[in-house]
């Protein structure tokens, strides 16, 4: 635990924290090891209809849950299968100065897209506060201490529901990201790396640039279809692609939807933010590949990502599956023009730069159930 930490991170996912909400023609169930696990119950309300289609509803309305660290940033993301013919979604709110925003919809969820197409929302302001694409952020010097959210489960049959089994929600300072919070380097993972399968997006015609996140996504799903020997965890790219779509966003960049196409084939997946290259290293460590998402401008000496395959980017995502003998960190990049020039080492500052201007230290976490992670780094609290 660190003091004065801009980041706080709250993981529901046990059966006391999921039961602790409003239920309305939902019902949690007790998994294994006191975890939980959100489904409609068997005898919804009357079907409503829309876009055409008929469907039954129910929802799940959490505490209220204050946070030791004042925010004017939030990533909601979330664990769900949705079988066909069912979609989830999720609204969060958040309070400001003792006042409450309107909910914020967040986006409709499905793994198919059978019944309806899952997108974000745009267009989403109240009290002084947005939602852009994924995020809530304020607008202008405005800051909240506390949250809520709002799981609305939807099927077309009554007898098939969404299964909702984690809620997380990282929340933050923006204008501290990057600050250096004193958590050490963790040296003995230097020079250590992951067998992390190599795939490019630049050999996709319809890909390119567009598609580093689903590319990332799908190499990090291979490497733990090798490690646990569940094949259906290495999809190929074009199958990834299609899966993480955000149809108003109009890509695949939507980082919950990368992370909730993940946990559909039963991995614990996750949108964090960090703040140390130490907090990747104890990834590494305990073997799971991290997703980072950064950018850089190579036509500037000061935001330059020496050996990047392409001039620039605004916003681009790989993953780190190591670090060298020295500490620099060895990466797959997507962006290589090819999958023998996949594999890269990044300079450690550079890459930190990158990282932290890019998109303040947002991560994808991605690993099995029951996998061994860090100690103090993923549990309720700053960090």
């Amino acid at each position: 635990m660190v003091n004065d930490s801009y980041i706080y991170f709250d993981r529901h996912d046990t059966y006391t924290a999921l039961s602790a909400g409003e239920k309305d023609s939902v019902v949690v169930y007790e998994r294994a090891e006191g975890t939980g696990e959100v489904r409609l119950i068997s005898t919804p309300k009357a079907p409503r209809t829309v876009t055409g289609v008929g469907y039954h509803r129910g929802s799940l309305t959490s505490p209220v849950y204050e946070t030791s660290t004042r925010f004017d940033t939030l990533l909601p993301s979330w664990n769900v299968k949705t079988p066909a013919v069912t979609w989830l979604g999720l609204e969060v709110c958040v309070r400001s100065g003792d006042v409450w925003t309107n909910w914020f919809d967040m986006g409709i969820w499905a793994s198919g897209t059978e019944s309806i197409k899952r997108h974000s929302v745009k267009g989403q302001e109240s009290g002084g506060w947005r939602v852009s694409t994924d995020t809530v952020e304020s607008i202008g010097p405005v800051c909240a201490d506390a949250y809520r959210y709002r799981l609305t489960f939807f099927t077309e049959e009554w007898c098939v529901s969404p299964e909702v089994r984690r809620v997380f929600v990282t929340v933050s300072d923006s204008r501290r990201h990057g600050e250096d919070l004193c958590i050490q380097a963790h040296v003995g993972s230097w020079g250590r790396e992951l067998e992390v399968p190599v795939r490019s997006q630049m050999v996709y015609p319809d890909g390119g640039e567009a598609w580093c996140s689903p590319v990332s996504l799908s190499m990090v799903m291979a490497y733990w279809a090798g490690k646990t020997g569940e094949g259906k965890l290495d999809q190929p790219v074009p199958t990834v692609v299609r899966g993480t779509y955000d149809a108003v966003y109009e890509g695949t960049g939507n980082w919950p939807f990368n992370t909730a196409y993940a946990s559909s084939f039963g991995l614990v997946a996750s949108v964090n933010r960090f703040s140390s290259l130490g907090q990747v290293e104890r990834w590494v460590a305990s073997g799971v590949p991290v997703i980072a998402s950064i950018k850089w401008d190579n036509r500037d000496s000061e935001t330059q990502l020496t050996g990047a395959p392409l001039p620039s980017s605004n916003g681009h995502l790989l993953v780190v599956r190591g670090f060298d003998a020295l500490g620099n960190v060895v990466v797959n990049e997507p962006a290589g023009g090819d999958d023998s020039r996949v594999r890269r080492v990044y300079r450690r500052n550079e890459f930190s730069r990158a990282w932290f201007s890019g998109s303040g230290g947002v991560v994808y976490l991605v690993y099995p159930e029951g996998w061994s992670i860090p100690d103090g780094t993923y549990a309720r609290g700053s960090w």
